[in-house]
């Protein structure tokens, strides 16, 4: 199954077209593992987690890189979705718990306001001696 790699290395297993990109929003379709709906939201606010993330295939290639989707739109839990499909004739569905997380790029003037708390920050680190 494909994968996204996020910043720090950790690996989300995705579902068939577990990605959708639109524009400025991306939507991610990914099995939970062990990890609660807190802890998924929590690692996927995390800036550093989403600046870049990385699709990979299910031989560990590198197939798209997707960056700056910083902000969580809404994260949830969907039970008994089909999240595959047997690899006989019949191709059954397989249903299992699926996440579901749709996240954004922050706007222009968002992006503005960012850099400038960064300077501000700067600033009065070099003026308190740090």
């Amino acid at each position: 199954m494909e994968k996204i790699k996020l910043g720090s290395g950790k690996e989300l297993i995705l579902v068939v077209c577990g990605v959708l990109v639109n524009k400025d929003m991306i939507t991610l379709r990914f099995l939970p593992r062990t990890n609660t709906l807190d802890e998924l939201d929590a690692l996927l606010s995390d800036r550093t987690e989403t600046e870049k993330m990385t699709l990979l295939s299910t031989d560990g290639d590198e197939m798209a890189i997707y960056r700056d989707f910083t902000q969580v739109v809404s994260i949830g839990v969907e039970q008994d979705a089909v999240i595959g499909y047997t690899q006989d004739a019949d191709q059954t569905p397989i249903t299992g718990k699926l996440v579901t997380a749709v996240l954004r790029k922050p706007d222009k003037t968002e992006q503005r306001l960012t850099s400038l708390e960064e300077t501000v920050d700067t600033l009065v680190m070099e003026s308190l001696g740090m």
